[in-house]
C-alpha cells in the first residue's frame, strides 16, 4: 500500500463518523464540502474513510472540533480491516473516485483548449490558473496513483503552453546575466524530468551557488526566480520544454546539452518530436522516485547525478 506520508500505525485506514442536529442543515453541508474536499470515501452512508496517515488525521481531528462546535458528535476510528473488502479493492474504490475527478476536469480542459484561439491573452491565463488549482485539489488526495493522472496534467501542461503571450523573449544579455546568480528558484512539488533536468541546468551552467525551493504558489516567494510553473519567469514556450527555454535565454551551447534536451522534451511533452529512446526511461526512473516517498531536495540530488550520468554518456 502506498500513500503519500507515512501511516501514523499499522491499521491502514481511518473511518470518521459525525451527526448533527436536524436544524444545522447549512453546518451540515459546510462538513460535508469539507469532507470532498480531502477526498473521503464515503462508506455505506454512514462513515467517511481517508488513508491513515497523519496529515489525514490532523484533518479529521479538527473537523471534529468543528462539527462539536455545532453541538453535534463525531468519532474517529483507526481501523485495521473493512470485513468482506481486501485493501487493494479500497485503494481501487479511492482511484475510481479520483479518475472521475481527473475525467471533468480533462473535459473542462479539452473545451479550454478549443476556446483558447478566441480569448484574450487575460482569458487564457485566467483559465488556466482556475483549472491548475483544480488540478493541484485533486492530486493532493491521490494518494494510490490514478492512471488519469498523468493525461490530466498533460492537458493543464498544453493549457499552459496556450496561456504564454507574446513572442519568445531572446537571449539574456550578459551584463544581464549577473542578476541570476546566487539567487533562489522555485518550481512545483515532486520534481519529474524537466523539472529536475532544469535545475541540473542552471546549477551547472547558469548560477552554481543556486538554492532550490519547491511550491505549489507561484506567488509564495516573490524574490525567487520561477520556473516550470505558471507565471514562471522561465517555463514552456510555444512547444518548448523549460530545459530548451533556459538553454536558449542564457544562450548556453553545448552539443551534449543539445542531446538531454531532445531527451526531456520528448518525455516531458511526449509528442516524440527528437525520437529519443531514452526519454521514456528517464521518465520512467524519475516519476518512480517521486512516488518513493522522497523529500522533494532528495528526488533532487539523485536527478542531479543522473543527468551528470547522461551528460557524460553523450560524449563517448
Amino acid at each position: 500500500m502506498v500513500v503519500t506520508e507515512d501511516r501514523t500505525t499499522g491499521s491502514p485506514w481511518l473511518l470518521f463518523m459525525f451527526c448533527l442536529p436536524t436544524q444545522r442543515a447549512s453546518q451540515r453541508v459546510r462538513v460535508w464540502r469539507k469532507l470532498q474536499k480531502y477526498g473521503v470515501l464515503a462508506w455505506k452512508n454512514s462513515a467517511y474513510i481517508l488513508p491513515n496517515t497523519p496529515g489525514n488525521l490532523e484533518k479529521f481531528q479538527w473537523l471534529t472540533a468543528e462539527v462539536r462546535k455545532y453541538q453535534g458528535d463525531a468519532s474517529i476510528v483507526e481501523v485495521a480491516r473493512i470485513e468482506g473488502h481486501t485493501d487493494k479493492e479500497i485503494m481501487s474504490l479511492f482511484n475510481q473516485a479520483r479518475a472521475k475527478e481527473y475525467e471533468r476536469l480533462m473535459g473542462d480542459a479539452r473545451l479550454g483548449l478549443r476556446q483558447s484561439a478566441a480569448q484574450s491573452p487575460a482569458q487564457r491565463r485566467a483559465q488556466f490558473a482556475r483549472l491548475n488549482r483544480r488540478l493541484v485539489g485533486i492530486q493532493s488526495t491521490d494518494a494510490f496513483g490514478c492512471v488519469k493522472k498523468r493525461e490530466a496534467e498533460a492537458l493543464i501542461k498544453e493549457l499552459e503552453a496556450r496561456a504564454a503571450t507574446g513572442p519568445a523573449a531572446g537571449p539574456i544579455n550578459k551584463d544581464a546575466i549577473k542578476k541570476f546568480k546566487r539567487r533562489l528558484w522555485m518550481t512545483r512539488p515532486r520534481p519529474e524530468v524537466d523539472r529536475v533536468g532544469s535545475a541540473w541546468l542552471i546549477k551547472h551552467f547558469i548560477d552554481p551557488e543556486a538554492r532550490f525551493i519547491f511550491s505549489a504558489n507561484p506567488q509564495a516567494h516573490p524574490d525567487a526566480l520561477r520556473f516550470d510553473m505558471f507565471e514562471g519567469e522561465f517555463t514552456h514556450v510555444g512547444d518548448e520544454c523549460t530545459f530548451e527555454t533556459l538553454m536558449k535565454r542564457f544562450n548556453v551551447r553545448d552539443k551534449r546539452l543539445k542531446g538531454i534536451a531532445q531527451i526531456i522534451h520528448d518525455a516531458d511533452l511526449e509528442d516524440n518530436k527528437f525520437g529519443r529512446v531514452e526519454s521514456r526511461a528517464v521518465d520512467l526512473i524519475l516519476k518512480g522516485w517521486a512516488k518513493m516517498g522522497w523529500s522533494d531536495d532528495e528526488i533532487l540530488r539523485r536527478g542531479f547525478d543522473l543527468y551528470d550520468a547522461l551528460y557524460v554518456t553523450l560524449d563517448s
